[in-house]
């Protein structure tokens, strides 16, 4: 699916040419950009803050495409139809927007964005968008900017070339820095990408994109600009469209992405790292990364082959399973749950094929067949990593980070910056150049050079000040690392930045360009204010703030320029949940921003002890909300059941809840417990023996709870009809032959049985009694008279 996204880590060492974001300047919007992404979850129901343009695809003149220009757009001759759609949120849309309506939209909420759809006929489309990033774009789990999207594509595989395709574009533009962020260009039928095809159309489900190419690259006040492209194929009988979704900072749900090498040699080990979170609101259950084998096109271009699986690194707690070593296949990681705002990384090393092609531009691996899962959230896909796969080339990995240890500083003050260079391997360097291309509101001072594993600076340490345009040459063997210092005065008078970059000698390759800038940036005002953090409750769990700096135990203090910001964020340890804020922030929004600071302020984060209702249902019905559930010990959850016509619901399990009605609740819940719904037809059951009919007999549906059912019983001449009590019988009203049921609110019977009429002793008439009577006194004269004569 999403296929060759590139993030454009190779322009690291000469995108520095602007001016580097500042913190608090950052918040006066640029003329030409609006303060964050616009109207990037299309919820006013139309295009509001984008622009829409229409093309004519007639072929892709530069293939692969690396930018824009490539694709060789022209203007339309049959406008196509790019437009804002609404479904009931989860609802599949129809064939063949996606086939066998194996995509959902919206991705989330009530909109998505279509572009281009049923774009045949060589027809094209595009949305694009300024926008200036703010310090909300900064995500606090590694302190950089992203810019993360969702994104379905549905094309027909025509059968073509490559390049005549149906495809999908997404360029990420730096326009303060002049430089491209990000591409990704996926076209129906490419390799390593997880294609679904049905109907003649591919798709992929929705897949994220993560753009956070690191501080100096992308910065608090860079002004980006954001464009989707998707066209049919040039041969003009097969249509490409793309729906879009979630452009911003963040989108609520799962999170997967993978970063690689920009650069490997056949028969080489790669390295993955991915990184997974949960950002959909609640705790979510059984979180899975599953990945399969990246793919590259054989040397010959006669078929696609796969990397083989070398060894996985797991966080603690966390289970995998795997193909044999040196086998392709797919590798599960298994997570357990995952709390909101939880995250978390692993790593998985693949073999490159030996038969790997080296040439351009089959010489790709992709590794786009990758996703995170749980119960309670969307399946969501990673976005492609693409590694480019060469021969004859001496690679290795150097890396830079600099940091002064604070985010905020007052005019007038000292700092110290240290900046670190390694070398990961696996061919030393003699003559890395690190240079400074940008410094702003700061005066450089004295230098300091140290090395470790053999690591040094030629000459020793700079020359006070800014380091010179050819920078410094480090000589860094394998495992070895340089460590500068420098003391440098802040003069601000807004903020005070660095940016620094590596670069290898002529003749060695970096095979990692994505870590070979890095920046600091901190906010400068007259004054700082303290804010501060105290964490409460018999809970657990974290704050992280924007700007970084605040990450501690009960309490901690974090400094900010006088009008600046912060934005806290709270993640629960296991077993807690967070309860929400007090203080300068209020509520259980999270994150939560503090007001723009005058004076001191102070928060106070709550967490409790969590208790989990683990939920599961059965067929006949639906739950809502239809996953568990984890609420504060002592507090309630409440499911709402809705059976299929004809059915009623019942719970069972070891929570203490009520089932009233369609709605169950346990309150209090008090510790971890679990409920399982199932859904039956409401019936009641007639049985019957011998010497009599019932009407109806067996089972009866019940339309709704509350109905009664009727019958008719006709007992055989000479007997009666009995019908049974207690236990599961409905009960009810026998009057004559008929039986009505008391109302049917849970499934019952009816047991009828016929008894013989006893037939009673016959009783004696009156002229019966007279002459019984008449008898017993002529028997009675006649004893009496013989015995007188036998005296």
């Amino acid at each position: 699916m999403i296929d060759n996204w590139m993030a454009l880590r190779t322009m690291g060492c000469r995108c520095l040419s602007g001016v580097f974001a500042l913190f608090v300047a950052a918040l006066c919007l640029a003329s030409t950009a609006r303060a964050g992404v616009v109207n990037g979850d299309f919820e006013s129901g139309d295009f509001t803050g984008w622009t829409v343009t229409n093309y004519r695809n007639n072929g892709i003149a530069t293939f692969p495409p690396t930018q824009k220009s490539h694709l060789n757009l022209q203007p339309p001759i049959t406008a196509p139809v790019t437009q804002v759609v609404s479904t009931a949120s989860g609802t599949p849309a129809s064939a063949p927007d996606a086939p066998g309506q194996a995509i959902t939209i919206p991705f989330q909420g009530s909109y998505s964005a279509r572009i281009n759809a049923r774009g045949n006929n060589n027809r094209a489309s595009g949305i694009q968008q300024s926008a200036q990033m703010v310090l909300a774009d900064v995500d606090p789990v590694d302190g950089k900017v992203h810019l993360r999207m969702a994104v379905a594509p549905v094309i027909q595989d025509g059968g073509h070339s490559p390049e005549q395709q149906a495809y999908f574009y997404v360029e990420v533009r730096n326009a303060t820095k002049g430089t491209r962020l990000f591409y990704t260009f996926n076209f129906a039928a490419q390799p390593g990408v997880p294609w679904q095809t049905l109907g003649g159309y591919q798709y992929t489900g929705w897949q994220a994109i993560d753009v956070a190419p690191g501080n100096g690259l992308l910065d608090v006040g860079d002004t980006v600009e954001v464009e989707v492209i998707a066209a049919g194929c040039s041969q003009g009988g097969h249509s490409g469209e793309v729906y879009v979704d979630s452009i911003g900072p963040f989108f609520a749900g799962l999170l997967v992405s993978a970063t690689g090498p920009t650069t490997v040699q056949p028969s080489d080990n790669v390295a993955y790292t991915y990184t997974y979170s949960n950002n959909s609101g609640v705790m979510v259950f059984n979180s899975k990364v599953s990945a399969q084998s990246p793919q590259v096109r054989n040397a010959a271009n006669t078929a696609t082959i796969d990397a083989v699986f070398q060894s996985v690194t797991a966080p603690a707690g966390a289970t995998c399973t795997t193909p044999a070593v040196g086998s392709a296949g797919t590798v599960t990681c298994d997570f357990g749950s995952l709390v909101d705002h939880q995250s978390g990384t692993f790593e998985i090393v693949w073999g490159v094929p030996a038969g790997a092609s080296t040439s351009s531009p089959t010489n790709s691996l992709n590794h786009g067949t990758y996703s995170m899962s749980a119960t309670g959230a969307s399946t969501v896909l990673g976005p492609l990593v693409q590694t480019r796969v060469v021969s004859g080339a001496t690679l290795t990995d150097l890396t830079v980070s600099v940091s002064d240890g604070v985010s905020a500083t007052a005019a007038g003050s000292a700092s110290t910056y240290t900046v670190v260079v390694s070398n990961n391997g696996p061919a030393p360097v003699i003559g890395a150049a690190l240079t400074q291309p940008t410094v702003s509101g700061l005066t450089v001072g004295n230098w300091t050079c140290s090395g470790t594993a053999g690591g040094s600076c030629q000459g020793g340490a700079p020359s006070a000040g800014t380091l010179p345009g050819g920078g410094v040459l480090l000589d860094i063997p394998v495992g070895g690392s340089v460590t500068l210092t420098f003391g440098a005065t802040v003069t601000g008078p807004t903020s005070a930045s660095s940016v620094f970059n590596i670069a290898t000698p002529a003749g060695v390759t970096d095979n990692n360009t994505a870590n070979n800038t890095a920046g600091d940036t901190n906010s400068v005002a007259a004054t700082l204010h303290n804010l501060s953090l105290t964490k409460s409750g018999v809970g657990s769990g974290t704050v992280v703030s924007v700007p970084a700096g605040m990450n501690c135990g009960a309490t901690c203090t974090l400094p900010v320029a006088d009008g600046g910001q912060a934005i806290l964020t709270a993640t629960a340890a296991s077993g807690s949940i967070f309860t929400g804020w007090s203080g300068a922030c209020t509520g259980t929004t999270n994150p939560c921003s503090v007001p723009a600071m005058t004076a001191d302020a102070a928060v106070v984060a709550s967490f409790a002890l969590s208790a989990t209702v683990t939920m599961t249902s059965g067929t006949g019905g639906t739950v809502a909300p239809a996953s568990s559930r984890t609420v504060p010990v002592g507090g309630t959850v409440t499911y709402t059941l809705t059976p299929n016509a004809g059915n009623i619901p019942s719970a069972s399990g070891s929570c203490n809840g009520v089932l009233a009605g369609n709605t169950y609740t346990v309150n209090p819940v008090t510790a971890d417990c679990n409920v399982a719904f199932s859904f039956a037809p409401l019936t009641v059951t007639a049985t019957t023996g011998t010497n009599g009919a019932v009407t109806p007999l067996g089972v009866t549906n019940v339309a709704a709870p509350g109905n009664t059912v009727v019958y008719t019983v006709t007992p055989d001449p000479g007997f009666v009809a009995r019908i049974a009590t207690g236990g599961g019988a409905c009960g009810g009203t026998l009057v004559g032959n008929t039986y009505t049921t008391n109302p049917v609110n849970a499934s019952c019977t009816v047991g009828v049985t016929f008894v013989a009429i006893a037939v009673p002793a016959s009783i004696p008439t009156l002229s019966e009694w007279g002459l019984l009577i008449l008898s017993a006194l002529m028997a009675a004269f006649f004893i009496y008279f013989h015995r007188r004569q036998a005296r």
